[in-house]
């Protein structure tokens, strides 16, 4: 496997899209290593956001059922 079939993989599954991907390979072919670096941390970042919403949706979840087993408690 070359380092580029390797390099798109990982960004795949780090959840970068088809057009994230190509930025990609257009800043590296360029050696334009900054702008590999913002798109990366781009990526990084909407990962963030998508992992802090699903933690709130799993903190209401949570919250339900404590209520639900301190109400089947009493």
């Amino acid at each position: 496997m070359t380092e580029d079939s390797v390099l798109n993989m990982k960004l795949a599954e780090a959840g970068a899209d088809t057009a994230m991907i190509s930025q990609y390979q257009h800043y590296r072919d360029m050696g334009n290593i900054q702008g590999q670096e913002r798109l990366i941390s781009r990526c990084r970042r909407l990962k963030n956001e998508e992992l802090n919403k699903e933690r709130e949706q799993l903190a209401c979840l949570d919250y339900m059922i404590a209520k639900l087993e301190k109400a089947y408690g009493e």
